[in-house]
């Protein structure tokens, strides 16, 4: 090989060199992409959070989560909340609450609390077996849930529903939770608790194929053999096929968060420790 050729294959190759890098570079960038961010239900570490819920949102993000999911703020003023979480690089994604906060006279100031907190989500986290468990009833919440998603929509806020294990009732054939959904608005949330569907017997992959686009938030929680709480994410206890529920979550059901939702811990351990190995387990996972 002469000068010239050899300059010539060099540079190829040092061509070829830089495309293979920069494509390796913009696939890795798309896959981060296309992860799906976590956040953490506050409940999953309720006595921290009664004692010290500036403190905890700051462990909450030094385990890496990105968001958090209230469920209620322990007598703190919003504008507090908000400067803590701006501290703690943590966003509010989503908040439960009851139905009460969401009917006239106390829908504006539950919205205004929640814009002071950058969040556009309300979530009614009420089991469906009291109101749902009948056709008519079932309708009727349907058509209030509608209304107040109306409300909602002229001060750009969504509502939603969350799962408990005793929503899936048959009614006319269908769970509570199916029939309830046919019946709402396209944009009221479905927020599937996959842990809470499975002890009350029901398929969640099944029902989140079923409401394509509704489960944009989805309440990552354990269920073990034994039905019993206590179990962290993707541990050995825990029986729920993640795989699949998280495929079926982000090519079906639309999904923008996953929620990890800690109920109880084993024996020796804490609850802030329990969600740590959650998310650790959801890391070997490569989802975070």
């Amino acid at each position: 090989m002469n000068r010239r050729d050899f300059l010539k294959s060099s540079v190829c190759a040092t061509a070829f060199g830089a495309l293979a890098n920069a494509g390796a570079t913009m696939f890795a960038a798309e896959e981060a992409k296309k992860k799906i961010p976590f956040a953490l239900q506050v409940y999953s570490v309720r006595e921290y959070a009664a004692k010290d819920l500036r403190g905890t949102l700051k462990e909450i993000a030094k385990i890496g989560f990105k968001g958090v999911e209230f469920a209620g703020y322990y007598g703190n003023e919003a504008k507090d909340v908000r400067k803590w979480l701006d501290e703690a690089g943590l966003v509010a994604i989503s908040t439960h609450l009851g139905v009460p906060a969401l009917l006239e006279g106390q829908f504006d100031k539950t919205a205004e609390f929640e814009k002071t907190l950058g969040n556009r989500r309300l979530i009614v986290a009420s089991g469906l077996s009291a109101s749902c468990a009948t056709d008519a009833g079932n309708q009727m919440t349907a058509y209030l849930f509608n209304e107040i998603a109306y409300k909602a929509e002229k001060v750009g806020m969504q509502i939603g529903f969350h799962a408990h294990f005793n929503d899936f009732s048959d009614v006319n054939g269908k769970t509570a939770w199916e029939l309830f959904f046919s019946r709402t608005r396209a944009d009221i949330i479905a927020q599937m608790d996959v842990g809470n569907c499975m002890h009350g017997g029901a398929d969640p992959y099944d029902l989140v194929e079923k409401l394509p686009g509704r489960g944009k938030l989805m309440h990552v929680k354990a269920e073990n053999a034994k039905g019993k709480s206590g179990a962290t994410v993707a541990s050995k206890e825990d029986i729920v096929d993640w795989k699949r529920m998280f495929n079926i979550a982000e090519t079906v059901g639309g999904i923008e968060w996953y929620i990890v939702e800690q109920e109880d811990c084993r024996e020796g351990s804490n609850l802030m420790e329990a969600v740590a190995e959650c998310f650790e387990n959801l890391k070997a996972m490569g989802k975070v």
